[in-house]
This record gives C-alpha cells, structure tokens and sequence, in this order.
C-alpha cells in the first residue's frame, strides 16, 4: 500500500528543484523548503525556492545553517518523513538529520565511495573515466558517506563536455529521487552499505577557473579533457595570444597532420575550414570554439588567433 509522505527539500541546483515538484505532483507533501546562497552555475536561484515554497505552502529557510535553535524547532514542527538533498554547502550535522523519521538521501555526482566530494563529473572527465555516477544516499556522519539507496551512470566518450553530463543529471536526478520516495511510500525501501577500504575511494577536491588554464606542453588528449570539463556551465578553458589577449577554448577536437612535422607547442600551425590548429606536447588540436576575453577587434576570435603563424598560444 503506498502511503503519503512528507518530504523536506534542502539544498540548491535546479535537479533538486525539479524532483521536489515531480514529488510533490505524485501526491506527496513538501513542508520544509531548504537552500542557502547559491553558487552561480544554478539554473534555479533563492528566489525560485522561496517562490515555489509559497505555491506549495512551505516554510521557507535560507542560510547555511541548519543547526539553529529556530530552524531545528522548524523541522520539529514540519515532522517530515525524510528530506532530499543536493548541494548544500557543508556537512549536515546529527541533529538536523534527526528531525527526519528515515533521513536525509543526498543526491551526489560521483560513483560513491569513488569520486566522493567536490567537482565529481570534472574530474571523472580530466581522469579519463568510463563513466559519471550518480549516487542517491542515505545521510550519516563523514563525507558523502552512508547507505546507498540507487545508483546509475552515463557514459563518457572521446567528445563527451561537462554540459553533456549537467544535461544528464538535469534528467536523472528528478528521476532517481522519485523513484526513491515511491520505494519508501511503499514500505519497500532498501539500503547497500558503501565500503569503507578506503584503497577504494577517491576524494576530490575543488577546482577553480584558473585551473582551466591550457598548458600546450601537455598531450592533445589531456588538453582534450581538459577543455571538456571545464566548460559551460563553468568558466571554460583558456589560453594567453602573445600573453596579453585571453581566449577562452570552448570546443576543441584531436587532429592529424598530414605529415611529420615540428613545431612548438601552443604554436598556430594552419587553419582547418577556418578553425585554428595548434601545436600540442605530442599532436595537434583543432579548436573549433572560442571567444575572446576583453579584445577590442572586429575580428573574430578565430580570425584573431589565426591572423599569423607566428602566433603563440601561451
């Protein structure tokens, strides 16, 4: 017999956002409405979440605290079932996770215990991994850790971006924490404990927009990966034209020359249909989408870094 849950919402990203409405649409109800400050890449902001809260009759908490006196008597007062979670900005402590009867679930990018931690399908990406993970778990004391209640994967191939990935999650994340609340209102709720040799995690920490930066020393490959885990939604990769003129690399693909040949890398060696192809530690690489930072030219940026084969990317 499936019964009618309460089910909190914590955290940010508009995955969570999107699988509290489907939770909410299949019956159940939402009382608490959770987020903090978000972080820039998210396509649903505070105020999303304060809207929607109304529309649904929610209490609506923003800060990064969740351990104040009045926010626990809060959740005291909301008695919900379980909570689902995404991004939210530090550990959740004991007591916060008390005030569910079965928990908090946290929906992480990242094949737990592998990959645990920050900028996950980053670095699944940089690494040259198989796959991204998507792991929903069951909340306890340490990183990312406790019960796994689902888990699922996309595939990473030779051009797969960071955006594919957020494309995926944008539709995986509703799916799985749906999926996960029925199996609950069900009674049929089960849970995997993660293992704890640590020889089989990964921790991952975070990463900044400078470390998009291009070192053409590196091999085509790396530099590959490297520009496809750092673009949109994030800052991009980029590069220095002659150390003054920053070129952001937003799309770029492995390229044989059609002869052995020498140059320096980061050298502009030939156009390719208009794209810039540029010496790398080991080949070449096509750079098939840019965008100049700052330049005042009536240029494009394509034309800017082609304009010369004397031309260094730095």
């Amino acid at each position: 017999m499936t019964r009618k849950l309460r089910i909190g919402m914590i955290g940010r990203t508009e995955m969570l956002f999107e699988a509290a409405r489907r939770i909410h649409d299949a019956g159940h109800e939402i009382p608490i409405v959770a987020t903090c400050r978000a972080s820039g890449h998210e396509l649903k902001k505070e105020a999303d979440y304060e809207k929607w809260a109304a529309d649904v009759g929610a209490r609506f908490l923003l800060g990064s605290r969740l351990d104040q006196p009045d926010t626990i008597a809060a959740l005291q007062e909301a008695r919900c079932d379980a909570a689902i979670s995404m991004n939210w900005v530090g550990l959740i402590s004991p007591v916060v996770r008390a005030q569910f009867t079965h928990g908090i679930f946290n929906s992480h990018p990242g094949d737990l215990p592998r990959f645990k931690g920050n900028a996950c399908p980053n670095w699944a990406i940089l690494l040259g991994e198989e796959h991204v993970g998507l792991t929903i778990h069951k909340m306890s004391d340490g990183l990312d850790a406790g019960p796994v209640a689902a888990k699922s994967y996309f595939p990473i191939g030779a051009e797969t971006t960071i955006a594919d990935v957020y494309d995926w999650l944008r539709l995986e994340v509703p799916v799985q924490f749906a999926n996960l609340i029925e199996t609950m209102a069900q009674g049929n709720l089960s849970l995997a404990p993660q293992p704890t040799n640590p020889e089989l995690g990964l921790r991952c920490y975070p990463r900044r927009a400078s470390d998009g930066r291009i070192d053409w020393a590196q091999s085509a490959q790396t530099i590959s990966r490297l520009i496809r885990a750092s673009g949109r939604p994030f800052e991009g990769a980029f590069t220095m034209l002659e150390g003054d003129t920053k070129v952001l690399v937003w799309g770029a693909r492995i390229e044989r020359h059609r002869e052995p040949f020498v140059a320096v890398p980061g050298q502009v060696v030939h156009a390719a249909a208009g794209d810039p192809v540029v010496a790398t530690g080991d080949g070449l690489l096509r750079l098939t989408d840019l965008e100049l930072e700052g330049a005042v030219t009536t240029k494009s940026a394509k034309q800017f870094v082609l304009s010369s084969l004397r031309n260094r990317l730095i």
